[in-house]
């Protein structure tokens, strides 16, 4: 296998978020019901990030394919891509998927079958985002989609995993969760909404993205909108006794964070595109692991009780 092109394409990299998904989702666990399965959790976890591995290859190697970024066709040639590694990369990255197959046909007999039906779900919409006919990443819809499957429907699949079987489960802790996962949401689409931005003049004369139909200013004002909710969401929820108190420490990075948008709002190219990305990671970060600092404290106050 050639690693330095399957790094490139599987872009492992972002199977980091999984991991934020996972403490994210154990944290919540431990606040509200002090309880987490961590080995039907991990078991989840590494099915996901391999999925999720799978899935990235799938994706980029479809858009290499079919030269809809010259980009990103340029950083992978860098590597001196040919028909005949590229090919033999990708029947050994499809190997991979036995591992997760097993696990998930594991949990679902320890479990139930809702780990079935989110695994299919979020592995259907992961391929059909550059598969088809018609492919999501190529309609108006596949910003939004690309954003809820990378940061509600996984999170949805490890709260399950974790409290199922202690009996603890129902619809309200699902709803909290998903609302506890909104301000990744909004930034995650605040990203890939710049991102298809800097793509605009070179987009494939097929696709009608939201990108393309609102057009460049439009898509700024959208952006900054997007981040206002991921921002105004922390108090909100703390006010609502969702997240821990002290998770409003995050307000405090709030300054720092606009100001890694202000080169892309002056100019949204692919050089200024990296500040965005960058303050998704440390939104993301400091918001999970303040919530981890939270269950921490819960936790600590139970025992001293």
């Amino acid at each position: 296998m050639d690693w330095k092109l399957f790094r490139e394409l599987s872009d492992v990299k972002s199977t980091l978020l999984d991991l934020c998904l996972f403490i994210l989702v154990v944290s919540y666990s431990f606040t509200k019901f002090m309880t987490f399965d961590f080995v039907s959790g991990l078991l989840g976890l590494l099915a996901v990030v391999i999925f999720h591995i799978i899935i990235n290859f799938h994706n980029n190697s479809n858009i290499y394919r079919t030269g809809s970024s010259k980009n990103f066709r340029k950083k992978i040639n860098q590597l001196n891509i040919n028909r005949e590694n590229l090919s033999y990369t990708k029947r050994m990255v499809y190997i991979l998927i036995i591992i997760p197959l097993a696990i998930t046909a594991y949990l679902v007999y320890s479990t139930g079958w809702f780990v079935l039906v989110v695994a299919i779900l979020g592995l259907l919409l992961g391929f059909l985002y550059t598969s088809g006919p018609k492919p999501f990443y190529k309609t108006v819809i596949g910003e939004g989609i690309m954003a809820v499957i990378t940061t509600v429907v996984i999170p949805v699949a490890f709260i399950y995993l974790g409290i199922e079987n202690s009996g603890k489960l129902d619809s309200s802790t699902i709803i909290d969760v998903i609302v506890i996962c909104l301000p990744n949401t909004f930034a995650i689409f605040s990203s890939i909404l710049a991102a298809n931005l800097t793509e605009l003049e070179e987009r494939d004369p097929e696709a009608d993205t939201l990108v393309e139909r609102i057009g460049q200013h439009n898509t700024l004002n959208l952006f900054r909108a997007s981040w206002a909710l991921a921002f105004l969401l922390v108090p909100i929820l703390t006010i609502m006794q969702v997240i821990p108190y002290v998770v409003d420490i995050l307000i405090l990075f709030y300054p720092s964070l606009w100001d890694n948008f202000r080169p892309f709002l002056k100019k949204p190219t692919v050089n200024n595109l990296q500040s965005v990305l960058q303050a998704t990671n440390r939104l993301s970060v400091t918001y999970v692991g303040l919530l981890a600092l939270g269950a921490i404290i819960t936790v600590i106050i139970s025992l001293i009780k």
